[in-house]
């Protein structure tokens, strides 16, 4: 009885299998491939969440929509989180070596947009010669493109900020696919083309190593929604329909995009990583330092309304999720007119967030020392400022220390947050290498030693520093003992 049971589950998952067709996608990454309907946030549309259903129809199963991260779409398909990859994927070198490719659904061109009044870009050989940053989205074949043509590049998580940074004024080109740059760009009278489109592609469905079965159905369904219009009509809601579609008609041709990963040059992309999360982490410590000393003596030595503004400064810190904070002041700050780049912003905004930590340690620290050493430090003839410098504070940094080291190791690691804003810190260097060679582990190991190299010598040099003042505080006592 009991192995009919299991028999019977067993078939039951497999008949379930058979009957959805589950597809990922990054729905933040905005409209109109899938996106959340702004009517129903919990409904998602797009014209590739249109091309889902009827491929099911085809297929005679149901579609199940997956939201997944850009970047991990290819590992979560390893993990089987999902069946296929439908989400303005291209076909690339080394995801070839990953997944398997279906038929091409779509063809796009690439779109090279700069603001309105901008005369020296005519094309990417302009922004090579005039070493221009050029914005595209991460882990793309725009990407691949700049990095073969080695064109300065800045890598976004979203279209919708890549755009926004143009208009800006904080990058002066961006490259991306056409359903994209129609959608966010070519509506705006403040941006233009920097040159007609170039180096035609196609969009295909990514699907796991091996699964021939699930690439043959795919690619009949596709056949299917090609030729009887219906992806005509689908490309023709969304605006995207051109004479260069008619290519898909009997056509099982894919042009690869080539790219080839040269170990020595990630571990340069690596190291200019690292380089920029050690920039962020001392700027921002050190403004984390300098304002929490001041709201750790507003918020309980100060008037009242300075104690209602200092706690409300260090809650509204400690209660939002950093990330908020980041994306807060990125986006926010341009609406006064004060538009900084995304790494002095997350400089600002890092140190922002970690005052208000800073300030408790330092409070805390105040609180430990005892009240009778003020009024020893008062008898004895010395002013308030004297008192503080020459007792209380030498103590209170000898208690401070240690959280205070543990706060800047923990900001090496906070720095990655500064991906949200365009910020290619050490955390986002790694992603887009591990997502270009699908090295996870190796390249994590290598990511891990930059770490600890950063952090480890920071914890060393704290507690000598601790030790060292414990020696001298220790020689003091025993000293003021033989007077």
């Amino acid at each position: 009885m009991k192995k009919l049971l299991i028999i019977f589950f067993l078939s039951s998952l497999t008949l379930s299998a058979q009957q959805v067709l589950r597809w990922g996608a990054d729905g933040s990454g905005g409209a109109p491939y899938v996106f959340a309907n702004p009517q129903n946030p919990s409904e998602y549309i797009g014209y590739e969440k249109d091309i889902a259903v009827e491929l099911a129809k085809v297929m005679h199963v149901k579609e199940e929509y997956v939201p997944t991260d850009w970047e991990s779409l290819i590992a979560s398909l390893h993990r089987g989180e999902f069946d296929i990859i439908l989400n303005g994927l291209e076909p690339t070198s080394d995801r070839e070596k990953e997944i398997l490719f279906s038929k091409p659904y779509y063809v796009f061109q690439m779109i090279l947009t700069v603001r309105k009044d901008e005369q020296r870009i005519k094309s990417l050989a302009d922004c090579k010669k005039l070493n221009i940053e050029v914005g595209t989205l991460v882990n793309s074949a725009m990407s691949r493109v700049l990095e073969n043509d080695l064109v300065k590049m800045r890598g976004y998580q979203d279209v919708v900020g890549a755009y926004q940074d143009l208009e800006l004024g904080r990058i002066d080109a961006i490259l991306m696919d056409d359903p994209a740059e129609m959608f966010y760009a070519r509506s705006n009278p403040k941006l233009k083309w920097a040159c007609e489109p170039f180096n035609p592609g196609t969009f295909i469905i990514g699907i796991r190593k091996g699964d021939i079965a699930t690439k043959t159905k795919i690619d009949a369904a596709i056949d299917s929604v090609i030729n009887n219009g219906t992806i005509e009509k689908i490309l023709r809601k969304w605006n995207m329909w051109s004479d260069a579609q008619k290519r898909l008609i009997n056509n099982s041709n894919i042009d690869v995009i080539k790219k080839s990963f040269s170990w020595g040059q990630g571990l340069l992309r690596l190291l200019h990583a690292a380089a920029i999360t050690v920039l962020l982490a001392f700027g921002a410590m050190l403004i984390a330092v300098s304002l929490g000393l001041p709201l750790s003596f507003g918020q309980t030595k100060g008037p009242k309304i300075v104690r209602i503004l200092c706690t409300s400064y260090i809650e509204f810190f400690r209660g939002t999720p950093v990330i908020v904070q980041l994306l807060f002041l990125y986006f926010g700050l341009p609406v006064i007119g004060f538009s900084p780049p995304g790494w002095l912003t997350a400089l600002i905004g890092l140190g922002l967030n970690y005052a208000a930590y800073e300030s408790q340690i330092y409070r805390s620290a105040f609180d430990a020392i005892p009240v009778r050493q003020w009024d020893v430090a008062y008898s004895l003839g010395m002013r308030p400022f004297l008192a503080f410098r020459r007792i209380i504070f030498p103590q209170a940094i000898r208690i401070a220390l240690p959280p205070m080291t543990n706060d800047f190791v923990s900001l090496f690691k906070d720095t990655s947050a500064a991906f949200a804003i365009a910020v290619w810190e050490l955390a986002t260097a790694y992603r887009e290498l591990a997502n270009a060679t699908q090295s996870y582990l190796l390249l994590g190991a290598i990511v891990s030693c930059f770490y600890l190299a950063m952090s480890l010598p920071l914890a060393h040099f704290a507690k000598k520093l601790e030790e060292k003042m414990k020696r001298v505080s220790n020689k003091r006592e025993v000293s003021k003992g033989w007077q």
